[in-house]
């Protein structure tokens, strides 16, 4: 396990900034190179840190790909939830919010790149396909469904809205993005 994963303490400034640093690093060598072919070795040297330290962070390329996802997708979450925590517009107005945010967020040069190494990378490596799917995708469609439940619940939305899945108001979006 790595440094991030086995400390109760959470990292320092500095470990947190080496970490994003890695994470970034990755992404790009992810992205120049496609994940398979992705080496630990060039994504230390990307981040300027030493391979030895990289493992300190993350033990494998899979645990590294998990992270970069994590770290470009949860601010995107955590502003949806956000923003329906401090909602006092119509559930109308928050659906909205929340649909733009996901589509400026799956819109983005970043997530397309991402979805590319999730989806070559899913065949051989199911963790991460079930990582994106339970974290992000789950995560975002209960964002969604619970702003549709608001809706219903204060008559603004027809009884039958809870029937709709939230993916078809989101799919487009992860649609576009392949």
């Amino acid at each position: 396990m790595g440094l991030a994963d086995t400390e109760t303490k959470p990292l320092s400034r500095s470990q947190r900034r080496r970490r994003e640093d890695i994470v970034q690093a990755a992404l790009q060598i992810f992205d120049r190179d496609g994940f398979e072919a992705a080496k630990m070795e060039d994504i230390a040297r990307e981040a300027e840190v030493a391979k030895g330290t990289l493992y300190l962070y993350f033990d494998t390329k899979n645990a590294l790909l998990e992270a970069v996802i994590l770290t470009a997708i949860m601010p995107t979450l955590q502003k949806m939830e956000q923003v329906a925590a401090e909602s006092t517009g119509t559930a109308r107005e928050l659906l909205s919010q929340q649909l733009l945010i996901a589509a400026k967020r799956m819109a983005s040069p970043e997530m397309a790149s991402l979805l590319r190494h999730m989806i070559s990378a899913g065949p051989h490596h199911k963790g991460i396909a079930k990582l994106y799917y339970d974290k992000v995708v789950q995560s975002g469609l209960e964002h969604v469904g619970a702003t549709l439940q608001r809706g219903v619940e204060s008559g603004e939305f027809r009884s039958e809205v809870e029937q709709i899945d939230p993916l078809v108001l989101v799919g487009a979006h992860i649609y576009t993005t392949v």
